[in-house]
């Protein structure tokens, strides 16, 4: 069921319980899956209650959903496959032994690298798009589990249904992540072994993430061909859409969000990618509620926002939470904002629209 229209956003380190004309006291605190730090992937477990939905957030453009014996994976990158100067998230691929299926936003390393060991272990299906095919198929992952998207397909699965639509990676003015290379450059703490240790493991990871890119080949380009935006429709009527990449509105992600609404459709939870290359918070600010504008979401989660290294050896900027929360809360109020710490659950009740962000629980 759609999520009802509540004028408030929920900030960092809050416990929010929205709807309370509606409310169920204590239905989050007799849902085990919302009182532990173990994801539904990793032995944890699943809400029992058929309309508490839990997601979960595990950094770069990781999130899982667990709901009604389901445990959706969207991206696969764990603390295993990230730079050795990465904070870790508590969470590593081999930790992860359950999985229905898993849907790889893009195929940059950074957000599937994991995808393959994890399939063969889950026996889990991968969505993705054509330019990370031959990257599975080399990590041993059967042609069977092997469903390439390109944008525009439909989806049926057991207990929900996946429709896609072809977006856009995102793209950084060349000035502007020149300058904020030159920052990071400029301004590391890393030792000159530091650097080392870096660079041994970037070289063959970034070779391995551009050997194929060719953008005037479709089945071998991210920008344009290659990112996928999944809307996930499951059998109850809880619709949510996952978007890894904070590009620019695309002309597919705008007629299937329009597609939706025209038939009397809602989307209650929206994950989209909050990031810039360039570090311009307003023009990440500004790309997201574009995409928030269109899709309307009950409830906005940012992606990629928090990519968690210790050091910026990559320009990956940390993405501040407080001003998009303030963004949402002053330009889309009919949107509420949730900025999720790393395994922490946040827990939905699909059936009235409450949900808390519990980010102390043990």
């Amino acid at each position: 069921m759609p999520l009802p229209t509540v004028k408030v956003a929920a900030s960092i380190g809050l416990i929010c319980a929205l709807s309370a004309s509606n409310a169920q006291p204590g239905q989050f605190d007799q849902e085990s899956a919302c009182q532990t730090l173990q994801p539904a992937s990793a032995g944890g477990p699943l809400p029992k209650n058929p309309n508490i939905l839990v997601l979960r957030y595990f950094s770069y453009g990781n999130y899982e959903v667990a709901y009604r014996g389901k445990v959706l994976l969207l991206d696969a990158f764990y603390d295993s496959a990230r730079s050795p100067l990465a904070a870790p998230t508590g969470l590593k691929a081999a930790d992860i032994t359950r999985a229905d299926a898993i849907l790889v936003g893009h195929t940059h390393l950074d957000h599937f690298a994991d995808a393959p060991a994890i399939a063969k272990r889950t026996s889990a299906p991968v969505f993705l798009a054509p330019p990370g095919v031959g990257y599975v198929k080399s990590h041993g992952l059967p042609e069977s589990q092997i469903h390439i998207v390109r944008g525009g397909e439909t989806i049926q699965q057991s207990g929900y249904t996946i429709q896609t639509a072809l977006g856009i990676h995102m793209v950084t003015p060349p000035d502007a992540s020149k300058a904020y290379n030159d920052f990071v450059k400029k301004s590391s703490p890393l030792t000159p072994e530091q650097q080392k240790q870096f660079a041994d493991w970037l070289t063959p990871i970034s070779q391995a993430a551009t050997v194929n890119e060719n953008p005037l080949d479709p089945d071998n380009d991210t920008i344009y061909h290659g990112t996928i935006v999944y809307v996930v429709t499951f059998d109850g009527g809880f619709r949510l859409v996952f978007s890894d990449s904070a590009g620019v509105l695309s002309g597919g992600e705008r007629a299937l969000a329009e597609s939706i609404h025209s038939s009397g459709g809602k989307i209650d939870l929206a994950i989209l990618g909050y990031l810039d290359g360039g570090f311009s918070v307003p023009r990440a600010i500004r790309n997201i509620l574009t995409r928030v504008n269109i899709w309307k979401p009950g409830i906005l989660l940012p992606s990629h926002f928090h990519d968690g290294d210790l050091v910026y050896p990559i320009p990956m900027p940390e993405m501040p939470t407080a001003p998009l929360l303030e963004a949402l809360r002053d330009q889309a109020p009919n949107t509420l904002g949730i900025s999720p710490l790393y395994r922490s659950p946040v827990c939905v009740n699909t059936q009235t629209g409450e949900f808390a962000a519990g980010n102390y629980v043990h």
